[in-house]
């Protein structure tokens, strides 16, 4: 939170740190049309626009709605009580980052890099295509993990009378393996997304940074409604069995006179 406070009063105070943001714009930006041929230069521009392209809505919005409802049916056929929860999070968070990033845009105002024009109301700061992708993508990762975690409840095999509804779910760990390469993947996915954005010239380094850490706020509401959901149906530990007292013996009836 500090840092998006932080680059935010850069620039819009037009401070040392968006000084040397133009600066590294106008080095990295390759502004124009996609160059033709075969060559190194093409293959990266080419590879930046690919990137850019997956900060966008038409790429984000299909992979948000299939996990938003796969992790909700998921949910609702193992009886969570908060099933709702985490799904309905995420697409509110995808939501609110137009509803957050077009005031400040309008508010700061920002040309874009190398003095590109905007049209009234708008800006370059933060970055729509970079927010987009952050939320969108680390939502599908929570929702990924929060589908991991819950199975299909198994009823107790000495009553299977019992209905459904009065079995819990049965919680999962997503490996540790598993979860901390799903993460690099994630982070090699913005990063693409935000190098795509500056080496194109569509926005500075500083509306990409401004724009992560918008998201970070954002993706905080989806785990903890993923925590919440988990925790509410998590199964309570068996209480821990002491030594049993010795059970009398009968006593003897006596016998018939």
């Amino acid at each position: 939170m500090s840092l998006l406070v932080l680059i935010t009063w850069q620039v819009a105070a037009h401070g040392p740190l968006r000084a040397f943001d133009e600066r590294l714009s106008h080095d990295i930006a390759q502004h124009g049309d996609v160059p033709s041929g075969y060559s190194a230069s093409t293959f990266v521009a080419v590879l930046a626009e690919f990137g850019a392209d997956l900060g966008g809505v038409v790429a984000v919005l299909p992979a948000l709605a299939a996990a938003v409802s796969v992790a909700a049916w998921r949910g609702y056929r193992v009886r969570l009580r908060l099933w709702w929860l985490p799904p309905l999070t995420a697409a509110l968070a995808l939501g609110a980052v137009p509803a957050l990033v077009a005031p400040l845009k309008a508010w700061l105002g920002r040309p874009g890099p190398n003095g590109a024009p905007i049209a009234p109301g708008n800006g370059y700061y933060p970055s729509g295509h970079a927010a987009t992708a952050a939320v969108g993508y680390g939502a599908v990762l929570l929702l990924i993990a929060f589908t991991w975690a819950i199975a299909r409840p198994q009823a107790p095999s000495e009553a299977p009378e019992a209905p459904p509804t009065t079995v819990a779910p049965t919680v999962h760990t997503m490996p540790r393996a598993a979860w901390w390469w799903s993460m690099a993947a994630l982070a090699c996915l913005n990063a693409g997304v935000g190098l795509g954005l500056v080496r194109r010239g569509y926005h500075g380094p500083l509306d990409v940074l401004g724009s992560w850490c918008l998201s970070v706020l954002l993706l905080s509401c989806v785990a903890w409604s993923v925590g919440r959901a988990l925790s509410v149906n998590r199964p309570a530990p068996a209480p821990a069995r002491g030594p049993q007292p010795p059970r009398a013996s009968p006593t003897p009836a006596p016998p018939d006179r």
